[in-house]
């Protein structure tokens, strides 16, 4: 069962402290998990975003909403996790893309 609220306590506060088995979680935002706490639907959703990716840039064209504004610098703090998230936003503009029929 998905459990939406797993990050919050009971009071709705954000819940900074995991535990499994009765052992504290160091690492327990890690995504996909590891070792024996991977996560089983890992592939599954790799390759839906994978999907997903190549269907927004095959049917929809993107652009800079300002083209002369910069990448964001990386957080890295989240080096290590397998994800580097960005400490920022790089506003973008799409549109769908004309048909070959259309044209």
């Amino acid at each position: 069962m998905f459990k939406y609220d797993r990050f919050l306590n009971e009071d709705k506060t954000v819940k900074k402290e995991f535990y499994k088995d009765g052992t504290r979680l160091e690492y327990y935002t890690m995504p996909w998990g590891a070792g024996k706490n991977i996560c089983i639907g890992k592939e599954f959703a790799v390759t839906a975003i994978k999907q997903f990716l190549f269907l927004l840039l095959t049917h929809f064209d993107l652009e800079l909403c300002n083209p002369d504004a910069k990448i964001p610098p990386v957080n890295p703090s989240r080096f290590g996790f397998g994800m580097v998230h960005p400490d920022g936003d790089l506003r973008v503009r799409f549109r769908l893309k004309r048909t070959q029929h259309e044209m």
